[in-house]
């Protein structure tokens, strides 16, 4: 049996708020994506994987795990689906390598949205596609603001660093 996505479920996640107030826009959305299920235990993906999809995590739990420069996992945070949380926008923009592994907590239920069918989808909804695009760019736009603050704060405690060492 194929699960399919839930429509009403998909007005939940911020990537949709656009148009959450808009039925048959949101039941689009939903024709372009499938259900996935896994269960606890299980990775989604692994950091480094060739990844092109991106998932919404509809119920259950997992964790976002990073390696370290000995390869040994650490975790970034879990994730629960009652969160409406998702990962691996950055995949769906450019088919690269997965930057992080999610591993399953909890069996779960996520939505995908692969990169072949979101291309489809802009060519034929670009009206549905262009605010979902404009909300990855903002979440990636403001973790490089992030990402900017914190080189400049390690910067700005390496060179006091090195300061008083030469005092």
């Amino acid at each position: 049996m194929t699960l399919a996505v839930n429509a009403e479920r998909l007005k939940d996640f911020s990537l949709f708020s656009e148009f959450a107030d808009q039925p048959e826009q949101i039941k689009t959305v939903a024709r372009y994506m499938r259900v996935q299920t896994y269960k606890a235990g299980e990775y989604i993906f692994r950091e480094g994987d060739l990844g092109d999809d991106l998932s919404l995590l509809a119920s259950g739990a997992v964790r976002v795990l990073k390696y370290t420069k000995t390869k040994e996992e650490y975790t970034i945070v879990d994730l629960n689906g009652a969160a409406n949380v998702f990962f691996g926008e950055l995949a769906l923009m450019d088919e690269d390598k997965r930057s992080a592994s999610i591993q399953v907590l909890e069996n779960c239920m996520t939505y995908v949205l692969d990169r072949p069918s979101f291309l489809e989808l802009g060519k034929q909804h670009p009206e549905i596609a262009l605010p979902i695009t404009q909300a990855i760019a903002k979440i990636i736009s403001g973790r490089l603001r992030s990402v900017n603050d914190d080189v400049i704060l390690l910067f700005d405690a390496l060179v006091n660093e090195v300061e008083s060492n030469h005092l």
